[in-house]
């Protein structure tokens, strides 16, 4: 049984990559690692995450698991990436094929999710999904596998909220079993004449922390100038916690084609900025 601790608010958060991998003078990180029940496409051929979720709790063990990872990276040049799980004495699960990551433009985005199917887990614990760029893990997220009445403690749960995810969509959702849906994630904005306008979320997933935190965002054009601004908003957030959070961007004008960017804001300190292209069909 999937289980996550949830609430969504109106506003932004991002997660931020700590790690920028170099090979010579191409850069790329990840910019999204998120564990859901299901990762499909929706009839647009854009990504729904169906199903974020952290803790996996069993009647017994050993137990078997199925679900889908989701990557999200930014940068230019030559890659390879892949997606393993590890436990807490850093033993690999499973693991993916390396695969073949080629960006076309400097400050592109790119995605690829992994199917980790009938995944077998034989004790409790702290486990990892961590994202490896050339070789090298970039970026990691725990995942948690309990036994049923038998709560984890996350003793080193980070004081502030990561950001594990942040992406324009279409819209966030709930499901019956209380997990969260984003469903037309994309990753470029392409238009045929300038100015034009759009409307979009920014959809986000971030984890743990303890404690109230207050955020907002800015959205930048590629001259420097602020074309939105989101009101600060109030959020609580515990060690094992799991929430979206999106701001919702309606009738932004887009002037030209170029890069704009995202400013994520917590408790009043800039924490992030990452890039949207616009072009030009």
């Amino acid at each position: 049984m999937k289980r996550v601790i949830t609430f969504m608010v109106l506003s932004l958060l991002l997660l931020v990559s700590t790690n920028l991998a170099i090979a010579g003078e191409v850069k790329a990180y990840n910019a999204g690692l998120v564990i859901a029940e299901d990762v499909t496409e929706d009839e647009d051929g854009l990504i729904v995450l169906d199903g974020l979720f952290s803790i996996t709790t069993f009647k017994k063990l050993p137990g078997i698991d199925n679900f889908k990872v989701y990557s999200r990276w930014i940068g230019s040049g030559k890659h390879t990436i892949k997606v393993q799980v590890v436990d807490e004495a850093n033993n690999i699960i499973m693991d993916s094929d390396d695969i073949a990551l080629e960006f076309d433009r400097d400050n592109s985005t790119y995605y690829h999710y992994f199917d980790f199917s009938n995944i077998v887990f034989t004790k409790p614990g702290i486990y990892w999904i961590q994202a490896l760029l050339n070789g090298e893990v970039d970026y990691e997220i725990p995942m948690f596998i309990e036994l049923e009445g038998k709560e984890l403690k996350f003793k080193d749960a980070p004081e502030y909220p990561a950001l594990i995810l942040s992406a324009p969509a279409g819209s966030v959702t709930e499901k019956d079993n209380g997990l969260q849906v984003v469903s037309g994630i994309f990753e470029y904005f392409a238009f045929k004449r300038f100015p034009s306008a759009y409307d979009f979320i920014i959809a986000n997933v971030w984890y743990s922390g303890e404690g109230g935190y207050s955020q907002h965002i800015e959205f930048l054009d590629p001259d420097g100038r602020v074309i939105y601004k989101s009101e600060p908003q109030d959020f609580e957030h515990g060690p094992k916690t799991v929430s979206v959070v999106y701001d919702k961007l309606e009738d932004i004008i887009f002037p030209k084609a170029g890069t704009y960017t995202v400013k994520v804001y917590l408790d009043d300190d800039s924490i992030f900025d990452y890039p949207i292209l616009v072009v030009q069909q």
